[in-house]
């Protein structure tokens, strides 16, 4: 059905704040009724009608010793702090505060020697595509292989220098994130030998599910031109993860703008080349 249209000044302070208390999330009620959360924002009232809804992103700097080891404390172990705190959960490991703010959890889900036995640190390591990110994001499978002699083998599919090929760029539509009332894309980089691997540990580490739009090589160096999608679009500053500079919100004609870009120096003729 289509939707009535409201009249102009329909959205009043009381009308605006009886339409937020319906939702939990501030991305909830800008996805459900972009119009009241547009007018919340011209109104500058969406600060104090938002404040009943659970935040999602923090400022910058908000991740600092004392707000990590708060964040930890809700967790009894490591497995639920990663998977359910992950920008703090990396930002720890980086800082080398992990095991200090995690002195007070369980050994976890995971049975005693769970990561000194080679197929489990093995099936961990297939997760990543380098070294620091298998070692960041799981330090004790890391430590195990590590120790026991593994690691060479079981990284033996990463690129040690994932950037150092730099001949395909890829698109990737976040599923379920807006901004603004615009779909979120994420624009990037990677080594064509390696496929779709960068886009899944990215996406994995911002908590996003993800829909390729274009995976593909092409004939100038791919930092290049990823300076030059990066000028299209809104930033929604993202951050807390790898690669959360490059994400951008997209009207239809600034995704096709990006599309038709990539096509001018994608490798080769427009048929057969893509790698997605």
């Amino acid at each position: 059905m289509n939707r009535t249209k409201r009249p102009n000044g329909y959205w009043s302070p009381e009308r605006l704040y009886a339409e937020a208390l319906k939702y939990e999330t501030r991305q909830e009620f800008q996805q459900k009724n972009g119009a009241a959360y547009k007018a919340s924002g011209l109104l500058k009232i969406r600060d104090q009608i938002c404040g009943h809804m659970l935040k999602l992103k923090n400022p910058k700097g908000h991740w600092t010793p004392e707000t990590l080891h708060a964040e930890a404390l809700k967790y009894s172990n490591k497995v639920d702090f990663r998977e359910k705190s992950n920008p703090a959960f990396l930002t720890a490991s980086r800082k080398g505060l992990l095991e200090q703010i995690c002195s007070h959890m369980e050994a976890g889900k995971l049975p005693n020697g769970y990561w000194q036995n080679k197929e489990n640190c093995a099936a961990e390591a297939l997760k990543y595509m380098n070294r620091r990110a298998f070692s960041l994001a799981n330090s004790s499978a890391y430590h195990g292989a590590d120790v026991n002699g593994w690691l060479d083998e079981i990284c033996s599919h990463m690129d040690f220098n994932p950037s150092s090929d730099s001949n395909a760029v890829y698109v990737w539509k976040a599923k379920g994130h807006m901004f603004n009332g615009l779909q979120i894309y994420k624009f990037g980089t990677t080594s064509a030998r390696l496929e779709d691997r960068r886009i899944s540990e990215v996406a994995r580490f911002a908590g996003m599910e993800f829909e390729i739009v274009i995976l593909t090589k092409v004939t100038v160096h791919a930092s290049e031109l990823e300076s030059q999608l990066l000028q299209l679009g809104i930033n929604p500053h993202y951050q807390g993860f790898n690669g959360a500079t490059e994400f951008r919100a997209l009207t239809d004609d600034e995704l096709k703008a990006a599309l038709d870009l990539i096509d001018i120096h994608k490798e080769g003729s427009n048929l057969g080349n893509n790698l997605w």
